[in-house]
């Protein structure tokens, strides 16, 4: 190789303080507030949703199957600014997918095996639903919640006495949003879904073209599936008594489709839950009746959405508590500051896992 041809070689390039400072700069974006607007009306669906179920079931004296069809209520988080015909096919689908993970779930949790290949199953399903159809967040979440929530039930709720409260709050749920719709038009937020342009027919044609081991769609769902079996894995060999937050501080954590994202994900997650555990310690000691209840889970689901688009880990402050209360507070069999201990673990093991899979897993580019 003579002068000329070494000239042209270029030299390697090595990490210098600029690039380390583009990397902590990267990293510190978990804890800025991003200029977003306000999403107040699929936060009011989301929080209206939650209390009228649970209200129902305090005027009826039943809170506890009020509790299990706020699962179902989770639907109005996904009223996305879509045309109003299309919100009502999405949100109908939506509650339809929550009823069959939970009753999924339920029937699987009476086998610790079982249990676990029913969240990874939803967990797959849905995470690949999701990205394939490019669905704005939370995406998958919400599913795994609640196959996780129902496969680590105390209650003893039937199968289809389950499903049936779920799909009872999804009905709630779907009206509220859709009146919400109707009179309080948006303009388009902007999401690139596929589903605000896509008729039925399409969208399944779009599925069996992404449905191929090296579109990141799939190789979305396969990441979330094995994080869901580790996590899952990992609580029951530490004997966790609620060994569901794991894997839904898993699937959380891996919300972020890329490394930053989960990395920030998984900053934001530990964080949050962090204040939210002591949050949720200072709402059970107070002992809400089923009402004061109601009203405290719309003041949490509210504040939850509206600080999501702003900072996840500020929201994530709000969603602890929200989901010990929803998951626990018809359940017996621990004190509440084991329930605390519990959740706060569990969800710390979870996204642990999450971020050391998402770190090393090497998924072909742009996935």
């Amino acid at each position: 190789m003579d002068a000329r041809q070494k000239a042209r070689v270029p030299a390697p390039i090595r990490p210098g303080p600029d690039m380390r400072a583009g990397r902590d700069a990267r990293v510190a974006q978990a804890f800025f507030l991003r200029k977003a607007p306000w999403p107040w009306r699929r936060a009011l669906s989301a929080g209206l949703s939650l209390f009228v179920v649970i209200a129902l079931g305090a005027l009826f004296h039943r809170p506890a199957d009020g509790l299990v069809a706020a699962i179902g209520a989770f639907t109005g988080i996904y009223a996305t600014d879509l045309p109003p015909s299309r919100l009502a096919v999405k949100l109908a689908a939506v509650g339809a997918g929550l009823s069959a993970s939970f009753g999924l779930g339920t029937w699987a949790s009476v086998n610790p095996l079982a249990a676990t290949a029913a969240v990874t199953v939803v967990g797959a399903v849905a995470t690949f639903l999701a990205a394939a159809l490019s669905m704005a967040p939370p995406g998958p979440f919400f599913f795994v919640m609640a196959a996780a929530i129902a496969s680590g039930q105390a209650r003893g709720v039937p199968v289809l006495a389950g499903t049936a409260l779920v799909l009872a709050g999804a009905a709630v749920a779907w009206t509220l949003s859709m009146l919400l719709a109707v009179a309080w038009r948006t303009a388009p937020s902007g999401h690139a879904s596929r589903l605000h342009r896509m008729t039925p027919r399409r969208v399944a044609r779009t599925l069996r073209r992404q449905l191929h081991v090296r579109h990141p769609a799939v190789v979305a769902a396969l990441r979330m599936a094995t994080g869901l079996a580790l996590s899952s894995a990992a609580a029951q060999a530490l004997h966790s008594p609620r060994g569901y937050w794991t894997a839904v501080g898993c699937a959380a954590t891996l919300a972020g489709m890329t490394v930053m994202g989960t990395l920030h994900r998984a900053i934001q997650r530990a964080l949050g839950s962090v204040v939210g555990v002591a949050l949720a310690g200072a709402i059970l000691y107070a002992h809400p009746t089923s009402m004061e209840l109601a009203i405290l889970l719309f003041a949490l689901q509210t504040a939850a959405e509206l600080l999501i688009p702003k900072n996840y880990g500020l929201a994530v402050i709000f969603i602890t508590p929200l989901a010990i209360l929803i998951a626990e507070a018809g359940q017996i069999g621990l004190s509440a500051p084991a329930i605390l201990q519990a959740r706060l673990w569990d969800t710390l093991l979870g996204c642990a896992i999450a971020l050391a899979l998402r770190l090393l897993w090497r998924a072909p580019r742009g996935a």
